[in-house]
């Protein structure tokens, strides 16, 4: 039995997702399909769009036989962290043999020999970094013109946003030792761009469409087979979920905060923290506080995390702190097909972690450390739930009260 292992966000679930495990499927082989998917943040700092249950059970709908939480510690993290997170949690389920992820050029060879020489810097290398991150540009910037100096590899291979978090899939497969064998498949349609097309729409495309209430222009982009899942959410008011929701709870955490507080969240450096106390003086609007606090050196999507971060308490060692550890603290199933009972039981048998499928059993089965981890995650899904459109749908403890997702 052959098992594919694909790291996600599904912000929400389309027509390109569908294509890429298909496509994965049938190039590798592969009998089932595990899925690990961010839950209610997302990388980019942001909320994801729909609830993780009905991602979930669009992504069961659509080819994957079994979906697990990547805590929201990994999932809001910049991409090393993101990436090693993802990677553990696939290694330690202990029954995945391929890692899929999609890449702009599909050339799984190039991306090795890159990911190859980011993890053996060398002493020109991080000369390199240094002088191009003394002249103001970003890190993913810095280390894509360092690359394309010391080695053959065009600087693009580390600009584009599939490249980088497959680059540090890569890194993550090496540094955990693990045996699941990567492969790549080449994303296509109009993924980068903003509009609606007749291709593979993407993801930030449909989200636009969703927050300026073209749903009926959005849905075509989705599987068919989703549109009732999408349509109650919406009707529902659980969906959309944008951070603007979210506004008035981060200006009054702010608002509470030292600057050594804030200092001590993770991602702020190089006095970051005085220029988000200072954005409270005049800003009250999040894509001014956002345009004040940014600079030409932090993209927008790294600002954007660390107010994430402030509003759930992420310090800057918790994440470290969790991946030093033997093993993780947990792996979460969200749901699964039950046709493929037996993937479930398989993970169960060889997870060389605890498996949690019903939370009011952790007490049972976790320790300190994941209860810890799993608190975050319960502060993280209140917080989501926050920002539903319908107040009525704005419960906590969902974590606790929504059930596994089965199909």
């Amino acid at each position: 039995m052959k098992t594919i292992g694909i790291i996600t966000e599904y912000n929400p679930f389309h027509k390109g997702h569908a294509y890429m495990i298909a496509q994965a499927k049938r190039k590798s082989g592969a009998n089932r399909v595990i899925v690990v998917m961010s839950g209610s943040f997302v990388q980019r700092g942001e909320p994801a769009i729909f609830d993780k249950w009905t991602r979930t059970e669009a992504a069961l709908l659509n080819g994957a036989d079994l979906v697990l939480e990547l805590p929201v510690l990994f999932a809001t993290a910049n991409a090393e962290t993101f990436a090693r997170g993802a990677v553990r949690t696939l290694e330690e389920a202990g029954i995945v043999d391929i890692l899929c992820f999609g890449s702009e050029s599909g050339d799984l060879a190039t991306m090795q020999e890159a990911a190859k020489l980011m993890t053996n810097e060398t002493e020109e290398f991080q000369r390199l970094l240094r002088t191009h991150l003394d002249k103001g540009l970003s890190y993913p910037a810095a280390r894509a013109k360092a690359l394309e100096t010391v080695s053959h590899i065009s600087s693009e291979i580390l600009s584009e946003p599939n490249h980088i978090l497959g680059l540090e899939y890569l890194k993550a497969l090496e540094k955990y030792h693990s045996a699941m064998e990567p492969m790549t498949i080449k994303r296509e349609g109009a993924y980068h761009s903003p509009s609606l097309t007749d291709g593979f729409a993407s993801a930030a495309a449909i989200r636009k469409a969703l927050a300026e209430n073209r749903s009926t222009q959005a849905l075509p982009q989705l599987p068919e087979n989703t549109h009732n899942l999408y349509n109650k959410a919406l009707s529902l008011g659980t969906a959309p979920v944008f951070w603007e929701s979210l506004t008035a709870a981060l200006h009054y955490k702010l608002r509470t905060m030292s600057a050594e507080e804030i200092k001590a969240t993770a991602e702020v450096t190089e006095g970051l923290e005085n220029r988000i106390l200072h954005s409270l003086e005049s800003c009250y609007d999040l894509e001014d506080m956002i345009s004040f606090i940014k600079t030409k050196r932090y993209t927008r999507t790294k600002i954007q995390r660390i107010l994430l971060h402030l509003l759930l308490d992420i310090q800057e060692n918790d994440a470290s702190d969790v991946l030093r550890q033997l093993r993780l603290p947990y792996i979460r199933v969200l749901g699964f097909r039950k046709e493929s009972t037996g993937v479930l039981a398989d993970l169960t048998e060889a997870a060389k972690c605890p498996v949690l499928t019903n939370l009011k059993k952790a007490s049972e089965i976790l320790n300190e450390d994941g209860f810890r981890l799993l608190a975050l995650e319960k502060n993280a899904t209140d917080l989501h739930a926050l920002a539903y459109p319908n107040p009525l749908y704005r419960m906590p403890n969902q974590d606790f009260t929504r059930p596994l997702v089965i199909l």
